[in-house]
């Protein structure tokens, strides 16, 4: 009995000591926030269709409206491509999606305005990659706007689904030199939309360069997580009055402290703080904040467990 004791107490705690380690190696980074975020609440939408016949105006789930002339794919290789196409379409047109997506609103360390960014993706039906072909492009309208206001399309600089929050890089948008936005009326929604034709797939975004003439930083204290890393925390700023989302990419452990490297704000900015963070056993840590940048150049807050349904559902309202 003894012995049948010590065997299955060895069993348990060879089980425990397997599963924690296997939750520090495979959750323990911030890669679990990029996890919950893109095969959880904020899946992609589908769309099949033959690659000769193409679609047209088909309008996706949050609104947008996508077209793709027939023809427009290729094997990874550009060899001519027949047969249907596996499209992936993931939206982010709220600012809080894009936070907890982990897409800064920042091209080579100028503030953007963003009316939204879109992810796309493309496989045939066994899931071989796929690719726009030499002089062929999507079109997608997303809504948004009422006049016309300079945007630009861009590109993301590595155009990776979900990108590293371990990079202490920024997730950087590069300018398109040769696309420009064009802003619509729908006649027939009485909606206007913006229009962007990527010749490319990953992440596309419509945005415009911002300047600030009396631009101020932030240092953030987050309290609450445990344990508490530049790799399983994300700080992000949000200003209220555009469309921006920034992120705090600097970390000093021995203050517990993360800071905006760059003051990409104006002073006297009302911004909300967006802290969300994954740790083991599949946490996930959370809290929104408003603050003044300038009248407030140091801020404490504390993040608290909370589900990413509740999680997605207050940052739709930003």
């Amino acid at each position: 009995m003894k012995i049948f004791s010590v065997f299955f107490l060895v069993v348990i705690f060879s089980i425990e000591l397997f599963s924690c380690r296997n939750d520090q190696q495979d959750f323990g980074p911030m890669k679990g926030i990029n996890y919950f975020s893109r095969h959880d609440a904020f899946g992609s939408e589908q769309i099949s269709f033959e690659n000769a016949i193409g679609i047209l105006n088909d309008t996706l789930k949050k609104s947008a409206v996508l077209s793709v002339d027939a023809n427009t794919f290729a094997n990874e290789d550009g060899s001519a491509f027949t047969g249907q196409v596996v499209l992936s379409v993931t939206g982010d047109y709220v600012r809080g999606f894009m936070a907890l997506n982990s897409t800064p609103t920042v091209s080579d360390n100028n503030p953007l305005i963003t009316e939204g960014s879109v992810y796309f993706d493309a496989s045939d039906i066994y899931g071989h990659k796929l690719k726009i072909a030499s002089g062929k492009n999507l079109t997608i309208a997303i809504p948004g706007g009422s006049v016309s206001a300079q945007n630009q399309m861009y590109y993301a600089d590595d155009n990776v689904k979900d990108p590293s929050p371990a990079n202490t890089s920024l997730f950087n948008w590069k300018e398109s030199s040769t696309d420009i936005v064009e802003n619509y009326l729908d006649a027939n929604s009485s909606k206007y939309f913006y229009k962007l034709k990527p010749a490319q797939l990953g992440w596309v975004s419509c945005s415009r360069v911002v300047t600030n003439s009396n631009p101020v930083g932030l240092k953030v204290r987050v309290w609450g997580i445990n344990p508490i890393f530049a790799t399983n925390t994300a700080i992000y700023l949000v200003p209220k009055n555009s469309k921006s989302v920034f992120r705090l990419w600097n970390y000093d452990k021995p203050s517990n402290t993360f800071s905006l490297d760059k003051p990409y704000l104006e002073n006297g900015t009302d911004v909300y703080i967006i802290v969300i963070a994954s740790v083991r056993h599949f946490k996930i840590y959370y809290s929104r904040e408003e603050c003044v940048v300038g009248a407030n150049t140091f801020k404490t807050v504390t993040a608290a467990e909370a589900s990413l349904n509740s999680i997605a559902s207050n940052l739709y309202s930003l």
